[in-house]
């Protein structure tokens, strides 16, 4: 798989990289055509000339081709200047002899091929080139030789010196005005000059311009050009249109080979995580396996001891508990006696509510003091406010107040001083009760100390023996597990104790989870059943019973561990599938399925392609039976047409219909090809109007003769024709068996009708009125 992405992955980087130079070099082409400013119809037409060119050189020795097939500019910008300066003489074809040029002339004729020049290379007459002109021409470097801007074979020199021996290029027009009409008359010289932007002057000295000619892209080596870059074009998109196909299906190999690698790298590593996963679990089971298969050895006497122990403990906390409360107790009523109280907690108590009530007066005082205080300001305040108005008045009554306020403040220092004894004796029963709390408090905070350290290591120890607890079962658990595993997988196991009827009762039992033990629950079954067997190990060997715990035992397990694996692969290796059969049962249906299915659509196809063929050959025959009655009718319609329309007592023109694939009609076209009388063949868009028209009318009549229409509609037919055309196409539409309308401005055309319909503007009214007139009526003399 990694060779055939790397390969498929080369192939595609190779395959992208071409299609990116492709891309560029077709848009680079199509910059070209675009510049080039050739139309379909002149593309065509150069298609039309080179296939006749390679006829020719295939049916006749001697035709070496034609002249632009045989010439090329030697700079792009000369390409104007040579297309003017051999105008139509870039389609003639040189041969070798005159004779050549007869059998080609004969060869056209016969295949009513256009007329086409041809340059004889034995008859042709070339005056030689006057050195004075040559050497006019290379004294300038505005001026050159129209000989020297082309390469071509010296095998057709003569006939390049016979079409542009006397031509001169000039860069401009000022250059050429002034070699024609100053340098070469004054040398007596004659030449014709052409500049690089197609305007010419002729030896005559007359100046023309051919705008079709001196466009710029629109030459006729731009066309051959052209044609050459849309075949590169058509090739390049071929090539495209195959990478394109391989990147879609290549794209689809490597995508679905990419997502097989990156399946098989996540199932590679997905099973290295799962085998490593795997010997992690293993390694942790073993480990587990050798500890509980160590502590199970001893985890019957380390419990039991453990239990006492619990016992033992759980006596002492419950003592501890009882003489801290004896010992709180008796301080409490030590201290009660030693300090003369009943109760020292309830003194306490009612200390703390006396130290409060009397906090509560003490700053119910302080705020009388600073009211009185206050009353006593405002008195003095006003005392000397009414001592400014009048002392005299003011003095006893002042007296007799500032008495009963002396009084007054007396009794209050009284009440103060009181108050402050009694808060001292508070003060100091206070300091008392303080000192023998903090007693009380470092005593107590002892027994609490002691109190969490006993509490804490019986947690310890009820933790430690809840995880003995755990350990024991899941050890119990595991050899639970083996035991029935061995009933199960009938692997005889020596007992001691317990026999084939526990190990099958430890088998039917269902398996118990592992958890934390609870005290007091019961066992369950499956512990119950195992308990009761007691495992033989006396026939292992000396050094495999001495491997029982300890990294010995544990290369012991990997041994067999190994050992099973390798028994698992052998099993798994020799197991059959045993569903091969039915497997090739649904394979088989599947197949005749399919099989009948494929018949079916072959006898479908088959049925399809008969009635195709069958529609195919019935198209075929009717489009036949068609173009045979229209071929047949069209030479005598159009002989009839043109009859003595160019004035001449002629039998008229030929007319004739050819298929391009006889064999398969339909995978061409048509060709129509007309000769007006008196004028040789010509190519059908090189008609006239009025011929066209005609041609165009003689294929819709003969149409008709194979399905004569109900009636026919001629819009304006007549705009291109000439009175005597006209005349030949009223009287050929007199003669049609089928209703006619005709629209028309001429009257030689509808004067032979038998009724005449004018629209014409009612100027007063504003509208279009209409007008019918029954012209049968004048024919027979009925004129009202």
């Amino acid at each position: 798989r990694g060779g055939a992405l790397r390969k498929l992955q080369a192939t595609t980087d190779s395959c992208a990289e071409e299609k990116e130079e492709l891309q560029r070099e077709r848009q680079q082409l199509l910059d070209t055509i675009q510049d080039a400013a050739a139309t379909e119809r002149q593309l065509e037409r150069e298609r039309q000339v080179a296939k006749i060119c390679r006829e020719l050189a295939d049916a006749v020795p001697g035709v070496y081709g034609r002249i632009l097939d045989l010439c090329q500019p030697t700079q792009k910008r000369l390409h104007v200047a040579v297309n003017v300066a051999l105008g139509r003489n870039l389609d003639s074809i040189i041969v070798d002899t005159t004779e050549t040029a007869r059998r080609c002339v004969t060869y056209l004729k016969q295949r009513m091929h256009p007329p086409m020049t041809f340059l004889p290379l034995n008859d042709l007459r070339v005056p030689p080139l006057d050195p004075r002109l040559a050497e006019l021409v290379n004294g300038k470097r505005a001026l050159r030789l129209a000989l020297n801007c082309i390469s071509f074979d010296e095998r057709h020199a003569r006939a390049f010196e016979f079409l542009l021996g006397d031509v001169v290029f000039a860069d401009t027009m000022a250059d050429g005005r002034s070699l024609a009409f100053g340098d070469v008359r004054n040398l007596g010289l004659s030449c014709k000059v052409v500049t690089l932007h197609g305007e010419a002057i002729a030896k005559n000295g007359n100046l023309s311009v051919d705008s079709s000619a001196a466009r710029e892209g629109s030459t006729r080596f731009d066309m051959a050009g052209v044609e050459g870059t849309k075949s590169r074009v058509a090739e390049i998109d071929r090539r495209l249109h195959e990478i394109y196909s391989l990147e879609y299906n290549g794209g689809a190999d490597l995508a679905s080979l990419k997502d097989e690698v990156r399946r098989a790298e996540a199932k590679a590593s997905d099973t290295s995580s799962r085998l490593k996963w795997c010997q992690d679990q293993m390694r942790q089971k073993q480990e587990e396996m050798q500890a509980a298969t160590s502590a199970l050895a001893a985890s019957g006497p380390e419990a039991e001891r453990l239990s006492k122990e619990e016992e033992r403990l759980r006596g002492e906390l419950q003592g501890l508990e009882a003489t801290s409360g004896e010992a709180v107790a008796e301080h409490y009523a030590k201290l009660s006696a030693a300090m003369g109280v009943d109760d020292v907690r309830k003194v306490e108590r009612e200390w703390r509510r006396e130290q409060e009530a009397a906090q509560l007066r003490s700053e119910e005082i302080a705020r009388r003091l600073r009211n009185a205080r206050a009353e006593a300001s405002m008195l003095e305040k006003t005392l000397e406010e009414r001592a400014r108005q009048r002392p005299e008045e003011l003095a006893p009554k002042l007296q007799a107040e500032v008495d009963e306020l002396v009084g007054k403040e007396e009794g209050l220092t009284k009440a103060i001083e009181s108050l402050e004894a009694e808060l001292k004796q508070h003060h100091a029963k206070a300091t008392e009760a303080s000192a023998i709390e903090r007693e009380r408090d470092q005593a107590l905070h002892a027994f609490r100390r002691e109190a969490k350290e006993k509490r804490q290591k019986l947690t310890a120890l009820e933790k430690q023996l809840s995880e003995l607890s755990s350990q024991e079962q899941v050890l119990g658990n595991a050899r639970s597990d083996i035991l029935r595993q061995s009933v199960l997988e009938d692997v005889e196991v020596p007992l001691l104790a317990g026999g084939v009827q526990a190990l099958q009762d430890l088998a039917e039992a269902p398996s118990q989870p592992a958890s934390a033990p609870t005290q007091g629950a019961p066992l369950p079954a499956a512990a119950a059943a195992s308990g009761a067997i007691t495992v033989d190990f006396s026939s292992l060997p000396e050094e495999k019973m001495a491997a029982s715990w300890g990294p010995a035992a544990k290369m012991l397990e990997e041994e067999y561990r190994a050992e099973l694996e390798r028994l698992r692969v052998e099993l798994k290796r020799l197991s059959p599938n045993l569903k091969a059969a039915e497997q090739m049962h649904g394979v088989a249906e599947h197949a005749q399925e399919a099989s009948r299915e494929a018949e079916n659509a072959r006898r479908d196809i088959e049925t399809v392609e008969s009635d195709f063929e069958k529609v195919r050959k019935a198209r075929r025959e009717r489009f036949m039976d068609c173009f045979k009655m229209v071929a047949s009718e069209i030479g005598e319609v159009y002989r009839r047409l043109t009859a003595n329309t160019a004035g001449l007592h002629a039998d008229g023109g030929s007319a004739y219909l050819d298929l391009e694939d006889t064999e398969d009609p339909f995978n061409g076209g048509i060709k129509f090809t007309a000769m007006p009388p008196a004028k040789r063949f010509r190519d059908m868009h090189l008609l006239s109007g009025g011929e066209k028209t005609l041609a165009a009318m003689a294929l819709l009549f003969a149409v008709h003769a194979y399905q004569r229409p109900p009636f026919m509609v001629l819009d304006e037919v007549d705009a291109a024709l000439d009175a005597n055309n006209v005349r030949a196409l009223a009287n050929y539409v007199g003669q049609v068996h089928c209703q006619t309308i005709v629209i028309s401005l001429k009257d030689r055309f509808f004067i032979g009708s038998e009724a005449l319909v004018g629209v014409w503007k009612d100027k007063p009214k504003e509208t279009s009125a209409v007008l019918t007139l029954d012209l049968t009526r004048y024919e027979q003399g009925l004129v009202q």
